[in-house]
């Protein structure tokens, strides 16, 4: 069977365009024929059932072109468990591209084809209720929202039950509303997943607390109202618990909206303003907005978003990020970005995204965990036999030694142990000042051995002194000061501030600059680059900068750099941790070498970005697992292109957003391992936990000890739900 899928190109504008992506769509496996519309920047595909459209979007995505899509959250109130199979189910509906889970917070996040489905649409096939969060308030909402409810459920059963326990003639009565109020969430649950044709933790609640109530009114000489009230409250004692660790989980995550001030002196919610608006920003005050200052100047500290301790002096004409606090001055800012698109909430929506990571160990959980409630039931099943027709015992004991292991058993700790070690480790992560982006990297990390550091701004300063220089035109060394006000790249902070009018100016990233001035063409840049394109009709043709001035040599000029102060305990522990650690610069100055000599590691110089590229595939055609560090504009295809990306957050916009993960310091890449060791000991710990309990538990439930150990149905029950609030408290644990 074929089927058809209309998506909307971005990026085309030309005939090229047109047959480069329709190429790239055909490429697909299983594409039976693409037509793609200039005019309308759509493209029709035919293609198999079988082919997914996540394929189709990865193919435009490599040809250089995007695809637009739309994505929402979903809040889902099922069980851990259930998460993955939800994920699958809802992976196979027409117009879904992709969907991230979070079973921790029981949250998907669907990116879809707004061209072909609708978020509604994708919940009315899949059959599932859920909420579709559309803001991050409503996010900590209904996770609050949540806790409140197992709250009151439990308030009112610990009431009930206590008067049950105070006067047992009347269990009956009082145990109705436990039963059937305050469990109403598990039977509902268990209905759900039964016609669903799955099982899950409300299966067991629900089965044992009906076993014992029901089997209470058909035997009235053994009435098991006040247990089967206890059961469901101690259940409910675990889960409420569980969900208020989630709600504060989920809090840290969310940024509310700051107060801004208009100029006009109305006071308004970050989120309320457009870009255009003038805020006005006094001495102590948080800054509301993304923006440039229009006027006044002052200490900013930023240190929430760059990690950066000591405030930064801003003037008229620097930009400024929300979540800055002015610690001085007086600031009027240009808005630029409206608050969903600000840089503090673009982060915030990373590390939301980082947190949907799965590690391996994930499918065998989802594996064991889809096979665990009919095993605990045919146990209970066994154990029923055993008591009642082999070792000949009552039925009412036979029926607490099955009903037992039901409530024994614990198959959410199993879901929740990996997605709340992940969560908590990224949390963690961030509050030191690293920035995930791809929680998969924190079990890739493991396998990196091969670090890859960029030179200046990464191990150096990146404050650059002009050593020496040799003038052969009078004035070359002016000119090139002017061409150098033009670039970002730390080597122009070496040149004096020149003030002169720039008629043309071109920058060839990880080589040098072009620029036109007062009908001069000046060339400032490597060795190479700038012989390349003079006539270099000097003997001298040693240093770091060469200056070529109308394509007769200019100047040559020698700098030097200075190591970062924790560069050589960040490379030794890589060492000792047995990785190669290789140096990639793109300058070919002494200073260059004595840096990787004092450093004690190979160096590869004179690169460009391209060549940069071809070092870390070199690397990992060999084999090796290849992480790149770095800050630069030219260092941004090599992060890319890494197994694992990583950017300095000081460095450049382009930078940052091709690594996976951004770090305050060169000294953070420790920290970044030792994250990711911490983060797969705490799933194992956290499996460890989830298995162990089980492994116990459900034998002593069984009776296997009895008469020396017995554990009695509600007891069995409480044990049980703490062992997911176990899982969460280890997750959090700093060690």
């Amino acid at each position: 069977m074929n089927k058809e899928e209309e998506i909307k190109i971005i990026g085309m504008h030309c005939a090229t365009c047109v047959l480069t992506v329709s190429k790239s769509l055909k490429s697909v496996n299983g594409v039976k024929e693409a037509e793609v519309n200039l005019a309308t920047g759509t493209a029709k595909v035919i293609l198999s059932d079988n082919v997914r459209l996540k394929e189709l979007v990865k193919a435009v995505r490599k040809a250089g072109y995007d695809v637009a899509t739309q994505r929402f959250s979903l809040k889902v109130n099922v069980n851990p468990e259930e998460i993955p199979k939800i994920e699958k189910k809802i992976e196979n509906i027409r117009g879904v591209i992709e969907v991230h889970s979070n079973a921790s917070l029981g949250t998907l996040i669907v990116e879809y084809n707004p061209l072909s489905v609708t978020p509604q649409d994708i919940l009315r096939e899949a059959g599932i209720k859920g909420e579709i969060i559309t803001s991050q308030k409503s996010e900590r909402e209904v996770a609050y929202r949540d806790f409140r409810d197992l709250l009151t459920r439990l308030i009112i059963g610990a009431i009930f039950t206590t008067i049950s326990i105070v006067f047992p003639s009347l269990a009956f009565i009082f145990s109705i509303p436990v039963q059937f109020y305050s469990g109403l969430r598990f039977h509902r649950g268990a209905y759900r997943a039964l016609r669903n044709k799955t099982t899950n933790m409300d299966v067991l609640v629900s089965l044992s607390s009906n076993i014992m109530w029901f089997s209470s009114v058909l035997l009235p000489n053994h009435p098991f109202f006040m247990d089967s009230a206890l059961l469901i409250t101690f259940v409910l004692v675990g889960k409420t618990l569980e969900a208020y660790i989630k709600a504060k989980m989920s809090s840290n995550i969310n940024i509310e909206p700051y107060k801004a001030r208009l100029k006009d002196g109305r006071i308004v919610n970050s989120n309320e303003l457009k870009v255009g608006d003038v805020i006005v920003v006094k001495s102590g005050e948080k800054i509301p907005a993304d923006g440039i200052i229009e006027s006044g100047e002052g200490e900013v500290d930023e240190s929430i978003l760059t990690g950066e301790q000591k405030p930064v002096y801003k003037k008229k004409g620097d930009n400024v990020l929300a979540g800055g606090i002015l610690v001085n001055g007086y600031l009027e800012i240009y808005v630029t970005r409206n608050w969903d698109r600000s840089y503090i909430m673009q982060v915030t929506q990373t590390i939301r995204e980082a947190y949907n990571a799965r590690v391996s160990i994930q499918n065998l959980v989802d594996r064991i965990s889809e096979i665990f409630v009919p095993i605990i039931i045919t146990i209970s099943l066994i154990t029923f036999i055993v008591w009642k027709f082999i070792l000949d015992n009552t039925l009412i004991s036979s029926l607490l030694f099955s009903v037992s292991v039901l409530a024994a058993a614990c198959p959410c700790a199993l879901g929740l142990a990996t997605p709340m070690a992940i969560l908590s480790r990224v949390n963690n992560a961030l509050k030191r000042g690293i920035i995930i982006r791809d929680g998969n990297i924190l079990e890739e990390i493991r396998k990196v051995d091969v670090v890859i550091l960029d030179k200046t701004g990464t191990v150096t300063e990146g404050k650059y002194i002009i050593a020496e220089k040799k003038e052969f035109i009078k004035g070359a060394f002016e000119l090139a000061s002017i061409a150098e006000s033009k670039s970002s790249h730390p080597i122009a902070n070496a040149f004096p501030k020149i003030n002169g009018e720039v008629e043309y100016y071109e920058e060839f990233p990880g080589r040098g600059i072009y620029a036109k001035i007062n009908g001069n063409d000046v060339i400032v840049g490597n060795k190479y680059f700038v012989i390349n394109n003079c006539d270099w009709n000097v003997k001298e043709d040693e240093g770091d900068i060469f200056i070529c001035i109308n394509g007769k040599a200019g100047a040559i000029i020698n700098l030097m750099d200075k190591l970062k102060s924790d560069a050589k305990d960040v490379v030794d522990y890589l060492k000792n941790m047995g990785i190669k650690v290789i140096l990639a610069t793109g300058d070919h100055s002494k200073n260059a070498e004595e840096i990787a000599r004092e450093l004690g590691v190979e160096m590869y110089k004179g690169l460009t970005p391209d060549d940069k590229v071809e070092l870390v595939r070199k690397f990992r055609d060999e084999g090796h697992i290849v992480m790149f560090v770095g800050d630069g504009i030219n260092d941004a295809m090599a992060i890319k292109e890494a197994d694992i990306g990583v950017a300095i957050s000081g460095g450049t916009d382009l930078a940052k957003n091709a690594g996976k993960v951004i770090v305050k310091s060169l000294n953070d890449i420790i920290n970044l391992i030792e994250e990711s060791k911490l983060t797969i000991r705490k799933i194992k710990e956290n499996l460890g936990w989830a298995f162990g309990y089980n492994a116990i538990l459900i034998p002593i439930a069984s009776g296997v000890f009895y008469p020396y150990i017995f554990l009695p149905p509600e007891y069995a029950a409480l044990a049980m739900s703490f062992s997911s609030v176990i899982v969460s408290l280890w997750s959090i644990i700093p060690f």
